[in-house]
C-alpha cells in the first residue's frame, strides 16, 4: 500500500483566491470532515495575482488549490465530469460560478482515524513540546482503498491510498494521470510493504 498526499504542481502558475470582502468566510472550514452541500453559498473566486503578472500567458489548471484554504481543491468542468463518479462517498463537488462557467470546490469529507501516531514524526520544540505532523505513518487496516481521505491530525492535507493487489484503474489518481489533468501532483508520503501486492 502506498499513501500519497495531493500537492500543487509547481508548473501551475495559477491558483485561486477568494475575493470580494467576506467571501472567505462563505467557504467555511473544510478541515472538519463534514458535508457542506446543504448550506453551500458559493464564494467569489479569482486567479491569485500578487505581483502584477500577466496571468493570461499561463495555462489554466484543471485542478487548483484555493490559496487561502489548502485543504480544498477547485476543479474545472472537464475535470468535474471525469472525477465525479469516483469521489462519491469520500468528497462532494460544490458549484462555484467562474468566468461564465461552473467550476467546483472539492470538499473531502472522508475523515478517517488511520494515523499511526507511534511511528509518525512530529516537530519537537526545544522545550520538548510536540508540534505539527512532519511525516505521517498509517495504520494499514484503517486506510480506505482507492479513496480520497483526510486525517484529523493534519486536516489541511488530502491523501489518497493505492492498494496494489486488485488495484482498480477507475480511481481518482488514475483518472487524473490518465487524462493528464493539470494542477496537482501525487507525492508518496508512506508505504507499507506488508500490504503492497
Amino acid at each position: 500500500m502506498i499513501v500519497y498526499t495531493l500537492l500543487p504542481d509547481r508548473a501551475n502558475k495559477k491558483t485561486f483566491v477568494m475575493c470580494r470582502g467576506n467571501d472567505l468566510k462563505k467557504i467555511g472550514d473544510f478541515d472538519t470532515g463534514k458535508k457542506k452541500v446543504g448550506s453551500w453559498a458559493p464564494p467569489g473566486i479569482e486567479w491569485f495575482d500578487d505581483d502584477g503578472r500577466n496571468l493570461d500567458k499561463y495555462k489554466d489548471p484543471d485542478i487548483s488549490y484555493i490559496s487561502s484554504d489548502p485543504s480544498s481543491l477547485t476543479v474545472n468542468p472537464r475535470a468535474h465530469d471525469l472525477i465525479a463518479p469516483v469521489v462519491k462517498g469520500a468528497a462532494e463537488l460544490l458549484p462555484i460560478p467562474f468566468n461564465d462557467e461552473t467550476w467546483y470546490l472539492l470538499n473531502v469529507f472522508n475523515q478517517v482515524k488511520a494515523l499511526d501516531k507511534a511511528n509518525s514524526r512530529y516537530k519537537i520544540y526545544s522545550t520538548g513540546e510536540v508540534g505539527w505532523l512532519i511525516k505521517p505513518a498509517f495504520l494499514a487496516d484503517k486506510v480506505p482503498h482507492n479513496k480520497l481521505f483526510k486525517i484529523r491530525e493534519n486536516p489541511a492535507r488530502i491523501y489518497f491510498a493505492e492498494h496494489h493487489s486488485g488495484n482498480n484503474e477507475n480511481n481518482f489518481k488514475n483518472i487524473v494521470e490518465k487524462n493528464n489533468l493539470f494542477g496537482i501532483k501525487f507525492v508518496k508520503v508512506w508505504e507499507d510493504q506488508e500490504h503492497t501486492g
